[in-house]
């Protein structure tokens, strides 16, 4: 039937009150406050222009015990219909969108849409603050809601104004909260073939706010499309506890993909990776860190650890010791024997990960890229045949026992996820699915190769559990105005998005790159508690140029040593 103005519902502890003529509901909280007023359309564009609403937008109420459903119609100028269907349930609210007729979805706008002669109208509502899994600043975990935030699997962070690349992607979940005793879930849920969006955003607006995801014109509508299903999820009592609860929606409608993998216990031993090392004699001699990934230089790295007592379980080759990204062979100028030099890791009861840029077309053949409207290459193709040829002989190399006999691999730059309406691909997969098949393509290849290879990326969201078995935190963001221990406490943030969303996996705590050596020591006494530690300094840090002694030395065999005991005692994934 059809809503009438003024309708109240009571649905849990809140009651919700229908305005048709301006299709939107106000959701009432037990304070009698409004904590929204949700706009029952949405928008979603495309390459034939903006989709506005005009004409009525007719409201259809249905109720049933315990629920409220919604169903706005609106007339579309870029598709034949358009119906939005908005559910109140007891914890929580839940959307999605349904368009027919044909066209390429270039962005879906959410909570909010256009509608003519008024222009782009957002949702309302009473927020104060607003968290975001996604670090994108080194010491502000909590932000004020007027602030936007952005989740997604694009943004180098080498570029200005770019600072969301740590995770990538985080968890699809924002939370917000009214007054801080409430906080608020804002989750996209839908398995990962249907996640062909690139990001996630945040846009609040005084008095308001609405959600985007970019399609970027990937994702062809030829019948009907319908958008991934969005809930806000009430009652959460701290953003972790969101969190949480944002997986445990996953899990209830069975989005997210099944480990088959069973982790190692040499995945939770203390890891030493060279990039800081490489930085730091790059930071003394004026010189980029790249060349420094050499036999000769990592052969010195673990000798000086030696002699100190540290002797470090897994070693991470870091950035450059290939000659080209996308083949993945040593670097003959850097590496005179990488295959006899593991075999020595591996007498001295060692494993050794090697570093691998995701995306990386270096080497590659044109037919095995992703282009630009000039035909130029931008980044690997996990669709095209010559790509999944490439990978999969890539991978087999650097761990079969006939080619280099690694144990694994530390996967970076997930960021560099190709995005753009222009790019021309192979196959259907864009976005975050289309970053997820290439890491399929890598560790499908690795557990075939090497059944107890170890993967590690940093993309703690949970439709890529099957995909990866440790999280890194990733770099360590400077702010030389930071409060003391600042490093920690933003790891520890960290650390406990990891933790809520994907507890069957293990953490690689990082340590680079390490504002100054006070922060570096701070980190060092907590980085046991967030996971396996990871060293990545031999004699000193590489910003402010310290050089370890003794007690420096001494705290690091500590750290260690209590991690030891943690593992011992705790079941850790």
């Amino acid at each position: 039937m059809s809503a009438s103005e003024g309708n109240s519902v009571n649905i849990g502890n809140y009651k919700v009150e229908v305005n048709p003529a301006k299709a939107y509901a106000a959701v009432i909280g037990q304070d009698g406050q409004r904590l929204f007023a949700l706009r029952l359309h949405a928008s979603l564009d495309s390459f034939a222009g903006p989709d506005e609403s005009y004409g009525e937008i007719t409201v259809e109420e249905d109720r049933r015990p315990g629920e409220l459903v919604l169903t706005a119609t609106a007339r579309s100028t870029v598709w034949d219909t358009r119906v939005t269907t908005t559910r109140f349930l007891p914890d929580r609210i839940e959307t999605t969108t349904t368009v027919t007729g044909q066209g390429r979805i270039t962005d879906a706008h959410l909570f909010g849409g256009r509608r003519t002669p008024r222009g782009f109208l957002p949702s309302g509502a009473r927020l104060q603050q607003a968290y975001s899994p996604n670090p994108d600043h080194p010491t502000r975990v909590i932000r004020t809601a007027l602030e936007p935030a952005t989740i997604g699997p694009c943004g180098e962070g080498s570029e200005p104004g770019i600072e969301r690349w740590l995770f990538s992607p985080a968890p699809w979940c924002f939370a917000v909260t009214p007054d801080t005793t409430q906080w608020i879930g804002l989750s996209v849920v839908a398995p990962i073939a249907e996640q062909t969006f690139t990001n996630y955003h945040y846009l609040p607006v005084t008095g308001g706010f609405s959600l985007r995801l970019d399609y970027e014109g990937h994702t062809t509508v030829d019948g009907s499309f319908t958008t991934p299903l969005l809930v806000v999820h009430l009652d959460g009592t701290d953003p972790e506890d969101v969190l949480v609860r944002h997986r445990a929606l996953l899990d209830e409608y069975g989005v997210v993909p099944q480990r088959t993998v069973e982790s190692q216990a040499w995945w939770q031993r203390p890891i030493f990776c060279g990039w800081g090392a490489q930085c730091a004699i790059g930071a003394r001699t004026d010189q980029a860190p790249q060349p420094l990934a050499t036999q000769a230089n990592y052969d010195t790295f673990l000798q000086t650890l030696a002699k100190q007592g540290i002797e470090p379980q897994t070693v991470v080759i870091d950035d450059k010791w290939q000659e080209q990204y996308a083949t993945c062979r040593p670097d003959p100028e850097k590496w005179t024997d990488l295959r006899g030099w593991i075999a020595e890791r591996h007498a001295a009861g060692q494993r050794v990960l090697l570093w691998w840029k995701a995306w990386d077309d270096e080497g590659a053949p044109i037919e095995a890229s992703i282009t630009d409207a000039a035909g130029n290459p931008v980044g690997l193709d996990p669709e095209s045949p010559a790509c999944v040829d490439l990978v999969r002989e890539a991978v087999e190399y650097m761990l079969s026992p006939d080619g280099l006999d690694a144990d694994g691999f530390k996967i970076d730059f997930t960021a560099r996820t190709p995005s753009g309406s222009s790019l021309r691909h192979s196959g259907r997969l864009w976005g975050t699915a289309l970053l997820h098949e290439h890491l399929r393509l890598v560790y499908e290849t690795a557990k075939r190769t090497k059944p107890d290879a170890l993967v590690v990326t940093h993309v703690p969201n949970p439709a890529f559990l099957d995909v990866t078995d440790l999280i890194r935190l990733n770099d360590v963001l400077r702010d030389d105005d930071g409060e003391p221990g600042y490093v920690a406490q933003h790891m520890r943030y960290r650390a406990g998005v990891v933790k809520a969303v994907c507890p069957e996996l293990g953490i690689d705590t990082d340590g680079w790159m390490m504002p100054n050596h006070a922060e570096w020591r701070e980190y060092l006494r907590i980085q046991h508690e967030l996971g396996v530690p990871a060293l990545y300094y031999v004699d000193g840090t590489d910003t402010d140029r310290y050089d370890f002694g003794p007690d420096d030395f001494a705290a690091i065999r500590e750290s260690w040593e209590r991690f030891g005991t943690r593992v011992r005692t705790e079941r850790l994934p």
